[in-house]
């Protein structure tokens, strides 16, 4: 079995390619814009990524599920709860995806988002009922649980969507064994949690027993825990969100749209004393990126 993890720290941000060497059948899941290194990995070991999983619409962050789709024609699966204009396969709980001798289990774990969904990998060569890992999104990072609150603007509010977040934590993803390892979306310096911890990968005994989140004893201290005192939410956030739920340009096609010459009377403008770059009506100016952006 494959599970690499890449990580991106500007964002503090992971995703994850699984596979099953054998069979050759890959997934990528939570990638990041810039898709490259995906495909030179599975190139590398000669897989074929046939599918890309999103385990929520991300704010934090413009995700490359339209990269791959472009790049190698893998279908994109998200929670059946999703509102986006793409097509997408609906997960639902109980989906499996099979890879050979690896196979992926959907648990459906609202609360960050309403369509997050965590995904169980199994290696079917080692045990065959008890999962290896579980990719949690942001549903259960280590040390924290994802924020309830940055559905602001829907109908749905914080206290709804941590009691849905408590459910996904004691109905499903509490219930897989202590040895479970624990591969989250975000590690330290995300402001998808509020305490999470440096390290990437833990087990689900380990949080059970040290997250903070998770010693609450009843529902309605859950609540109040991680309702309260919440950061700002950044600006950008729906901003990426929107990006996220809608059918864009690629970034090769931005980059190719973006990158060109510049024309003789541009540069005389931009090097002019007053140094005022002014962009041609027929080429809006686009806004300015941020790492969440590239």
């Amino acid at each position: 079995m494959v599970l690499r993890q890449y990580y991106l720290g500007c964002l503090a941000q992971a995703s994850y390619l699984v596979a099953d060497e054998r069979s050759g059948r890959a997934v990528v899941i939570d990638p990041r814009r810039d898709v490259d290194e995906y495909l030179r990995d599975a190139e590398r070991m000669g897989l074929r990524i046939e599918e890309v999983i999103l385990t929520h619409v991300h704010a934090d962050f413009v995700s490359g599920h339209l990269e791959l789709r472009a790049r190698v024609g893998a279908p994109i699966r998200l929670g059946a709860r999703a509102r986006v204009d793409y097509p997408f396969v609906a997960a639902h709980d109980g989906d499996t995806v099979d890879l050979g001798a690896v196979r992926l289990r959907i648990l459906e774990t609202p609360g960050h988002t309403p369509e997050s969904i965590s995904v169980a990998v199994y290696d079917l060569a080692k045990d065959l009922a008890r999962p290896q890992a579980v990719l949690t999104g942001d549903a259960l990072f280590v040390g924290d649980v994802g924020r309830p609150d940055l559905l602001g603007a829907s109908a749905v509010t914080a206290e709804e969507m941590a009691r849905e977040l408590y459910r996904s934590l004691h109905r499903k993803l509490l219930t897989l064994p202590d040895e479970t390892l624990v591969y989250p979306a975000h590690g330290a310096g995300s402001m998808c949690g509020r305490n999470l911890g440096s390290e990437n990968v833990s087990t689900i005994g380990a949080q059970r027993r040290e997250n903070y989140a998770i010693q609450a004893t009843t529902e309605d201290e859950f609540v109040a825990l991680v309702t309260a005192d919440q950061p700002e939410v950044p600006a950008y956030f729906a901003h990426d969100a929107a990006l996220n739920r809608a059918e864009r340009p690629t970034l090769p096609e931005v980059m190719a749209r973006e990158l060109r010459p510049l024309a003789v009377d541009e540069v005389l403008r931009c090097a002019g004393p007053a140094r005022r770059c002014s962009t041609p009506a027929s080429r809006p100016r686009s806004p300015p990126r941020t790492c969440a952006e590239a």
